[in-house]
């Protein structure tokens, strides 16, 4: 699963496609007009721009039996106002680029899909309901920047705090570092016994568990087989799985990771997705099943999920499947919610798509579009019949925390949501 963390990959991804074709086209006022490789002109419109954004989500977007968004009133609002676009000689393209940044972020701001991204080509910030609201919490606002027990590096990356990992975990704990610079920046893992106890603690910053494994890195293959052969030490007595701060990855991690724990399928909800272009045309509904992973037997000892308002997509599946085993307790904070799968649009009759064929670079014949919307192929609805996304999965144990209760004087620290979890396992 593709996560959050698309925020920094679209930062990556519009700025090199802003720069490639402002060598073709100069100013989006009043139309947008190129030529492709075989001399075919492209023309296209405002008004064109919205109807093809409009029309593909009203046929690819998957959340409309819930959301509260009303996608006709939204074309009766918005319609004129690109239109008046194309009338309006006396707009200069920034003032355009301002109107036209605004209507879209006017339209999709009520979605409730937490991965939806939206990317314009002429800019390179993107638009995101999801983190759009959470900004409005100044309670959030702090923990973005430094969510416990992360704090961020220089490259604005979460990572575990060595203060944190010396206070809690003792001397023979695993750290696995891949230091090569990739979209989804550094991973990092940390695995050990909390000190004094037999709990097993188990950290990560990105769902890249496969990937890393397979990636001949030595101390990230050493962590995470470290990791997995504790998983049958019979003097473990519980095991935390910290996943607060992550904004989630890969879906092959959800196997790999909760089929180590499982001897047997695990059912954890359903999904559906499009079945035809209609707005309420969908699939029925599909067990969503956890595969257990060969060579593993089951994991009988209690869990504790470790997660908060920063643990999105890939982290929020791995909370929800953690507590569908009877022997696991959910401590932290409501998730970002953002738990829809994602996957290519071919796959599916849903799921992101491109708006707005601006035209085709003669030297290349590569075509371009007006935007991108980066959105769930998929409705993930969770056992318990509850639909998560745009609300967040919530804790059994609600621990609020803030920087002052964590860092404290001579460089020592706390963590009350570590400190609740350890206190519900047998030491």
């Amino acid at each position: 699963m593709q996560n959050i963390m698309k925020k920094a990959f679209s930062k990556l991804t519009i700025a090199s496609f802003t720069l490639f074709i402002s060598l073709f086209f100069t100013s989006c006022h009043k139309e947008i007009s190129t030529t492709n490789q075989l001399g075919n002109a492209y023309t296209i419109s405002y008004t064109q721009i919205f109807e093809d954004f409009w029309n593909s989500m009203n046929k690819t977007y998957v959340f409309w039996g819930v959301d509260p968004t009303n996608w006709d009133q939204i074309h009766n609002t918005y319609a004129p106002k690109f239109a008046a676009l194309d009338k309006d000689s006396t707009l200069t393209s920034d003032s355009i680029n301002s109107l036209s940044n605004s209507y879209f972020k006017g339209m999709v701001d009520g979605l409730i899909d937490s991965h939806y991204f939206l990317s314009l080509y002429y800019t390179l910030y993107g638009i995101s309901p999801s983190q759009d609201r959470k900004l409005k919490n100044p309670v959030f606002i702090e923990n973005l920047f430094q969510t416990a027990p992360y704090t961020p590096s220089v490259d604005g990356k979460f990572y575990y705090t060595a203060y944190i990992d010396s206070l809690y975990l003792d001397g023979n704990k695993m750290v696995g570092i891949d230091t090569s610079q990739t979209v989804t920046g550094n991973f990092y893992a940390l695995a050990g016994f909390i000190q004094n106890t037999h709990i097993l603690y188990f950290s990560f910053n990105v769902f890249q568990l496969v990937t890393q494994y397979n990636s001949g890195d030595s101390s990230v293959h050493a962590t995470l087989d470290y990791f997995f052969k504790q998983l049958s030490n019979p003097a473990v007595s519980g095991l935390i799985i910290d996943v607060r701060g992550n904004g989630g990855g890969s879906t092959q991690d959800l196997n790999f990771l909760i089929g180590s724990l499982i001897s047997s399928p695990l059912h954890i909800g359903y999904t559906r997705s499009k079945s035809g272009s209609g707005r309420l045309d969908y699939t029925p509904w599909a067990d969503a099943i956890v595969t257990p992973r060969p060579g593993f037997s089951a994991f009988t000892k209690p869990i504790v999920a470790l997660a908060d308002g920063e643990s999105a997509s890939m982290a929020e599946l791995t909370t929800m499947s953690l507590r569908a085993l009877s022997k696991t307790t959910f401590v932290g904070d409501t998730t970002w919610g953002a738990n829809g799968p994602l996957t290519q649009n071919v796959d599916y009759n849903a799921g992101t798509f491109n708006f707005g064929n601006i035209g085709t670079a003669i030297e290349t014949g590569t075509t371009y579009y007006y935007g991108n919307a980066y959105t769930s192929s998929c409705m993930f609805k969770y056992i318990d019949g509850n639909v998560y996304e745009g609300k967040g999965f919530p804790p059994n144990y609600d621990v609020k925390v803030s920087l002052n209760q964590i860092f404290l004087p001579n460089n020592t620290v706390d963590d009350p949501q570590l400190d609740k979890a350890i206190s519900l396992l047998p030491k």
